[in-house]
């Protein structure tokens, strides 16, 4: 740790880098948070923690997550916990521990239907990494939350989406009934 830091950021960086890690965030997102430590200290406190190396590989784009209409209904939902959790603008940055949060109610909600490895349901996000990118996303205003006057849900709209920006409650409904 830099000796500048005060006991209480030290404490409260320790603290972030532990749940971060406990949920098994990729060590190249906890870099961005945690600048103070290097990859490989990251890599031995991920191994000391989950007895298993970390995940190599690219980050999850988007896109990657996106790939059927009923993932928009989990996503949507994990969106708005996370919104609604955050005590700040998301717009302006990831608030962490609203992310934390909304991570753990998500699970809480789905027990049994989240996985960390391959392969993945359609309940998306299925890992603390895809809850990330989707913050990230949503922050960045890639991703945005509607509400729609029909069924009165919160519905999401992702730009650059193989999916037209409509109520995928109600475009569900319509698919099924016909």
């Amino acid at each position: 740790m830099r000796q500048s830091h005060t006991y209480q950021m030290q404490w409260y960086e320790h603290w972030l880098l532990y749940e971060l890690l406990k949920r098994k965030l990729r060590t190249s997102i906890v870099k961005k948070v945690i600048t103070c430590l290097r990859d490989k200290d990251l890599q031995h406190i991920f191994y000391k923690l989950h007895r298993e190396r970390p995940l190599p590989g690219k980050i999850p784009s988007l896109e990657m997550i996106t790939q059927a209409r009923e993932t928009y209904l989990y996503m949507a939902l994990f969106v708005s916990i996370y919104r609604c959790a955050s005590l700040r603008n998301v717009k302006t940055g990831i608030d962490i521990n609203a992310v934390m949060f909304a991570w753990d109610y998500f699970c809480k909600a789905f027990p049994g239907h989240i996985r960390e490895r391959r392969p993945f349901g359609k309940i998306r996000p299925a890992n603390f990494t895809e809850a990330w990118v989707i913050a990230e996303a949503f922050q960045a205003g890639m991703v945005k939350l509607r509400y729609c006057s029909r069924c009165h849900h919160d519905f999401l709209i992702i730009y650059d989406s193989n999916f037209k920006p409509v109520c995928q409650m109600c475009a569900m409904k319509n698919k099924s009934s016909t």
